[in-house]
């Protein structure tokens, strides 16, 4: 007799998303059937940061690898949490960047990639009769990870307005405050700024949101993935917060420092959490990678010392502003359709006004533009489509050329 599969992984093989969808209309097998080739293809559909990474850190690799003690060391086992220095010089990095005070190495975890931490974290905070709470749209991938794996409700709260396509999270801020008192999620998470819409919730929205946290006994939980391109000079408030009871940080080395295949995350949380993190984390990961905390500790404490990392920071924030402009701009000439200007991140999602997935796989087999259906973020994004620019920063005329072909 044939062995079965757990009933979960059958259940989320079914399950179709949005990114796996688009990983088959990326298949080359479907270039050929449409009569594209590899070179013919304009991407809006990967999720990635595209300019380099610090030479500095690239330097801290080099002189590990070079030295013989310090390659043999990055061959052993860290602790689970992450080691020590790498702890520190993250916690450092936040005062550094963001005046955070209230925040030392015991407030670190450190882990695989912010996908491992999500899902590790959300183990150590959730019952599978406890209640997550999205925004409508939120990042396509939890939805799989919360209810597949964890087996848990999620709640979604809408901030698109899908007649006007108007992200209006702050005139809905008193109702989301209400809405978390009603329902009462054990986890309330947030994306700042935010995949799919680039848009960055407010100080009023976010102070809200974790007031009526603390009055329910929840956790506010921000990934702070696309922390680092932000557009405005002048930053939230919450930016510089430090973690406190009811208040959690994910953080990830991926898009600011281009480490998207050199995988590593962070956690800022209190030390009750961190010290449930460390029994999950043992029997998940075991312990984050030891070279890669030793190249990032290197190249923080440097850094910090030479005040390298505000600079190169703000210079490729700059790269993707003028990326996102480029991008709304060949929307508003050629498209025509409603879209939200970026105020940071990668992204901007387009009313297509029709089924998005649809929209998306007419313009692969027409014109070899690949794009990201807007299903899978919400049901806000139903007749929408999420555009990356991302890939694209230091090839803007392709930003313009491939919006211009998908107009057509």
């Amino acid at each position: 007799m044939q062995p079965q599969l757990s009933k979960k992984a059958v259940s989320f093989k079914r399950n179709i998303s949005p990114v796996r969808q688009i990983m088959s209309f990326a298949d080359p097998k479907t270039f050929q059937k449409y009569g594209f080739t590899q070179s013919d293809i304009i991407s809006f559909a990967g999720g990635w940061v595209n300019h380099e990474s610090p030479e500095e850190l690239k330097q801290a690799y080099a002189e590990i690898i070079e030295d013989n003690a310090a390659f043999h060391k990055c061959g052993g086992y860290p602790p689970t949490l992450g080691t020590n220095e790498c702890r520190e010089a993250l916690a450092k990095l936040a005062e550094h960047l963001y005046g955070t005070k209230d925040i030392d190495a015991s407030n670190i975890v450190v882990g695989a990639s912010s996908t491992q931490l999500t899902f590790n974290l959300l183990t150590a905070l959730m019952d599978p009769e406890d209640k997550i709470l999205l925004l409508d749209p939120s990042y396509c991938n939890l939805p799989s990870q919360i209810t597949t794996a964890l087996g848990v409700e999620i709640l979604r709260f809408p901030v698109l307005d899908k007649e006007t396509w108007r992200y209006v999270a702050d005139e809905k801020t008193e109702e989301f405050a209400d809405f978390i008192l009603e329902n009462k999620p054990k986890v309330i998470l947030l994306i700042a700024p935010d995949n799919p819409t680039s848009q960055i919730p407010s100080d009023k929205f976010v102070k809200a949101a974790l007031q009526a946290a603390q009055e329910v006994g929840a956790f506010l939980l921000i990934d702070f993935a696309y922390k680092e391109i932000v557009f405005d000079e002048e930053l939230p408030e919450y930016f510089s917060w430090g973690p406190s009871e009811n208040y959690i940080v994910l953080k990830s080395n991926s898009k600011w420092c281009r480490g998207l295949g050199r995988r590593l995350g962070w956690i800022e949380a209190p030390e009750s959490v961190v010290e449930v993190m460390e029994s999950i984390q043992s029997s998940s990961i075991l312990c984050p990678d030891m070279l890669h905390e030793m190249a990032l500790t290197k190249y923080i404490n440097q850094g910090i010392e030479l005040n390298s990392i505000r600079p190169y920071i703000e210079e490729n924030a700059r790269l993707y502003k003028k990326a996102a402009a480029t991008t709304i701009k060949a929307i508003e000439e050629y498209l025509q359709m409603p879209c939200l200007r970026p105020q940071g991140g990668l992204y901007t999602v387009v009313n297509v006004r029709m089924d998005g997935a649809k929209f998306v796989e007419e313009k692969i087999k027409q014109h070899g533009v690949l794009l990201v259906p807007g299903w899978g973020f919400g049901r806000s994004l139903s007749e929408g489509i999420r555009i990356c620019y991302g890939p694209l920063v230091h090839n803007l005329d392709l930003i313009e050329q491939g919006i211009k072909k998908i107009s057509g």
